[in-house]
């Protein structure tokens, strides 16, 4: 009989493991992934969820349906982010903001970060409305929370959902509905 290699032996067994351990990793991450999708989608006003891994770790798009109360989303979304420990600024929310919108938010933004820095906020509300009744937006909402002020507009088939944080909290980026 032939002499048995223990190197070749062992270096085999360290191959499999790995290649089973690897796979086990794969298989549960995407099980998990796709649970914690679920339960975003379980959040009223929640019409599509997606989890993506990447070097940074998880993030989380979601899209939202038309008639919502964005402040309430937003603290259920934050929640179970973190619960999944997934910070603010790794949620997105998809909406479905075109050039009126757009343009909007660049004209009041510094409104916006200005009221935020210096805590003027009833002098913020008044400049952001007066800025959107220039442009004829008339269907808006901001409200300001001890965490993050919440900027919601609505013109024709366009939607804007924008969330500022306060006292160096994370940035709730929003974005556009990927077509497709």
């Amino acid at each position: 009989m032939g002499k048995i290699r223990i190197p070749v032996v062992i270096m085999i067994f360290a191959i499999s493991l790995t290649l089973l351990l690897l796979g086990q990793h794969f298989i549960f991450r995407k099980h998990n992934l796709s649970s914690l999708e679920a339960e975003f989608m379980d959040i009223s006003g929640v019409k599509a969820a997606r989890v993506n891994s990447g070097p940074d770790g998880l993030n989380v798009v979601v899209g939202l349906e038309n008639t919502i109360e964005l402040k309430t989303l937003h603290d259920q979304m934050v929640r179970l982010a973190k619960q999944a420990g997934i910070p603010a600024d790794r949620i997105t929310i998809q909406d479905a903001r075109g050039p009126i919108l757009s343009q909007a938010l660049y004209a009041i933004h510094y409104s916006v970060e200005e009221g935020i820095a210096t805590g003027h906020f009833q002098l913020m509300a008044g400049t952001v409305s007066e800025e959107l009744a220039r442009r004829d937006i008339e269907d808006f909402k901001i409200w300001v929370e001890p965490g993050f002020v919440y900027l919601e507009m609505h013109y024709g088939p366009e939607h804007l959902y924008q969330v500022f944080p306060r006292q160096g909290l994370e940035v709730v980026r929003g974005s556009t509905v990927e077509e497709g």
